[in-house]
């Protein structure tokens, strides 16, 4: 069997976010065809049965774990470069030499996220970049929301990665990204358009296969990973812009808000009467099965967002931005509700949640588009397909 390296900025495990599931589920429809070792970056120790699960998919897994005072000096050194930021915070010299040292035992190297291409930009070997998504375009929106040492460091940011983006798509044989709006992009700003391929986000298995296990309340709810800026900033714009008009029309409406590592500011909103954080816990799912509507107000960002899909994958209607509903092919209406202004998204969540026949039928048709364009068998195959080319 021919050999791949995935090389990757975080441990793709447990399943939370839309990066550790792309990752850990191209491992394992690569790890069909292919003999595929994992090597990734990890700031602080790996739990234990963390990696078992990982060795069920990959054939091995190489870890290089760090201190986060580590990855805060390669920041400052990177300063006095003109490269991102982030490339110098995942960037270690043990493990470039890792890499020089064994890249010639592979016949491809797949790198995710633009964290990890440093490593293997100069390499004579196929090799390919999972972007995601186009971070420079969630930076020219979120430098005008952030403040203090964020709004410098997304300054900078703002300056470095496009530039970044553009060398590493040309440099490399293939470069994915997950909706033609990103790419657009990149090809409007001088990325190869042949070299750059659409591969959207899936969603995981688990939440394809699930069976209802809970009746609806009364309540709405965000599910995201909530230490990230745009999604903290959803969760705090939706609290105090749209539930106050809601609860004008529905008193007793509840509003949870759902995910892993909330800060300061986001646990705070539990103070508010009708809001309730939970932070981590074991099965999110519960909570979008037991709401009648769930809204993603993101303001900011790339991408397609899997938080979206998962919710229309469990069958439920989605109100969400126009920023939070694109590169999805779907149709506002019909498999989702897009709402910008506070005032219009209330109107929208509340048409949902006084009709159930309505709720029922959007998320009918949501369900659909999911098995349609949204699974991994269907996405498996895409990366299959420009894997081989490339081998």
């Amino acid at each position: 069997m021919k050999k791949i390296l995935i090389l990757c900025s975080r441990i793709p495990y447990p399943l939370i976010g839309g990066d550790r599931i792309r990752i850990y589920n191209t491992g394992k429809v690569l790890s069909s065809q292919y003999k595929v070792d994992l090597a990734c970056i990890s700031e602080g120790e790996v739990r234990k049965e963390y990696v078992e699960e990982l060795k069920e998919i990959f054939h091995k897994v190489i870890l290089f774990s760090y201190p986060r005072s580590k990855f805060r000096w390669n920041t400052f050194k990177g300063i006095f470069s003109n490269e991102p930021l982030q490339a110098h915070y995942y960037y270690f010299p043990e493990v470039q030499n890792w890499i020089d040292k064994n890249f010639g035992s592979y016949d491809l190297i797949f790198a995710h996220h633009i964290r990890t291409a440093k490593y293997i930009e100069h390499i004579d070997r196929p090799k390919v970049v999972d972007l995601h998504d186009a971070i420079s375009m969630n930076y020219l929106k979120a430098v005008k929301k952030v403040n203090g040492l964020w709004k410098l460091i997304y300054g900078i940011e703002n300056r470095r990665v496009l530039p970044y983006e553009i060398k590493t798509i040309n440099c490399f044989n293939r470069s994915f990204i997950v909706s033609d709006v990103d790419r657009n992009y990149f090809i409007e700003h001088g990325a190869d358009q042949e070299k750059i391929i659409t591969i959207p986000v899936a969603v995981k298995d688990e939440v394809i296969n699930r069976s209802p296990q809970v009746k609806e309340k009364n309540q709405i709810v965000f599910l995201a990973k909530m230490d990230t800026l745009a999604n903290r900033d959803a969760a705090i714009y939706f609290a105090k812009k749209v539930l106050p008009l809601l609860k004008k029309e529905n008193k007793k409406i509840s509003f949870f808000i759902v995910g892993a590592r909330p800060p300061e500011e986001v646990l705070n909103l539990g103070k508010i009467e009708g809001i309730k954080v939970t932070g981590f816990v074991k099965d999110p799912y519960e909570y979008l099965e037991a709401s009648k509507v769930v809204v993603a107000p993101i303001r900011f960002g790339a991408g397609i967002q899997n938080k979206v899909l998962e919710a229309m994958a469990l069958r439920k209607p989605v109100v969400t931005s126009s920023l939070g509903a694109q590169g999805i092919k779907g149709k506002d209406g019909e498999h989702f509700l897009v709402a910008d202004r506070a005032e219009e998204m209330t109107e929208k969540i509340l048409s949902l949640l006084e009709d159930r026949e309505k709720r029922k039928s959007m998320g009918k048709k949501a369900r659909a588009l999911i098995e349609k364009e949204y699974t991994w068998d269907t996405i498996g195959e895409k990366f299959l397909t420009e894997i081989e080319q490339i081998i």
